[in-house]
């Protein structure tokens, strides 16, 4: 296995998680990373918390089936942008097009690739703010009218109003793709923040008197449910890490669950999860132990019928 093969040549015995996307092959490689990893002894929990599903790539694939009946309006402006962008000397007249207008902007037109939810957004979010320049193009380009009426014909201002609606939907996604997949900061404590967000936005869509909009959000409702519907199928590192934030604790984890689950099945998930911490803690004080030879002077909360004791404790 490649990746048991990267662990031993960089010297890593200890894995806590590995991070992987939703392929059905990775759940083969799990499985024999946690054997190797708990036959070496060094395992946590015995790499109960081993597999963590990218969080990333399943909203990417959230976001690809809300987007499976693509808007005609943004066909119209791809097309639009794909027709200006195949020669310089197209370019320049629209450059000229966008000074005319008195058009400022440091951003310039980029074409998606079809497949990419985020490469789209971007092409969209500088489309939109050159209007005005593609209705000039179009009086100072013949080729472009008849170009794009043998198609889906010119973005008109109601395509231009689709497309910002599309830009504001999409943007929630992709800053929030940003955040959670951040390379220098720690991420892993906004994770669950993050998840109940877009469930909570979700709900909001499904229940939108916009028919397009309501018809999107139930398509990425049942992706989202696939993975996340169910929080006892989820790592439940996702939520240790928010109880571990001190802006957090276990306070907000608790109201978020009943937010997102409704208020019984909320607490009780926060019961389940707060009995996760102890059980990591009780896992770390045996290691801490066995590893700095002490007997009973490490102490701590252990189970919810000692707490008021523990706090006498040093």
């Amino acid at each position: 296995m490649a990746v048991e093969s990267c662990l031993l040549n960089w010297g890593i015995k200890r894995v806590f998680t590995v991070t992987v996307d939703n392929a059905s092959s990775n759940d083969v490689v799990i499985a024999y990373l946690k054997k190797k990893i708990v036959g070496r002894g060094f395992s946590i929990l015995n790499c109960k918390y081993l597999h963590m599903r990218c969080i990333a790539h399943i909203i990417n694939l959230v976001v690809i089936d809300g987007l499976k009946e693509t808007n005609v309006s943004v066909k119209r402006v791809r097309k639009a942008v794909r027709y200006i962008r195949q020669s310089s000397a197209r370019l320049q007249k629209f450059k000229s097009c966008c000074d005319m207008e008195g058009i400022e902007s440091k951003s310039s037109l980029c074409l998606d690739v079809c497949t990419r939810w985020n490469s789209t957004y971007l092409m969209l979010n500088a489309a939109q703010k050159f209007e005005n320049a593609f209705d000039r193009y179009a009086a100072v380009d013949p080729y472009f009218k008849l170009n794009l009426q043998s198609g889906d014909s010119l973005p008109d201002s109601l395509d231009w109003e689709n497309v910002r609606r599309v830009i504001d939907l999409l943007g929630h996604f992709y800053d929030l793709t940003l955040r959670i997949s951040g390379s220098r900061n720690v991420t892993s404590n906004i994770f669950f923040n993050e998840i109940s967000s877009v469930d909570c936005l979700l709900q909001k869509w499904q229940g939108s008197n916009d028919v397009e909009l309501a018809c999107m959000g139930d398509r990425m409702k049942v992706k989202f449910d696939k993975y996340w519907g169910d929080p006892d199928k989820m790592n439940k590192i996702i939520y240790v890490a928010v109880v571990v934030d001190p802006r957090h604790k276990l306070e907000f984890m608790e109201f978020a669950l009943s937010t997102v689950y409704g208020k019984e099945k909320g607490m009780e998930l926060a019961k389940k999860n707060k009995l996760a911490v102890y059980e990591l803690f009780d896992e770390y004080k045996i290691i801490y132990q066995a590893e700095h030879g002490c007997g009973s002077s490490v102490t701590g909360n252990t189970s919810e019928n000692n707490e008021s004791e523990g706090v006498k404790k040093k």
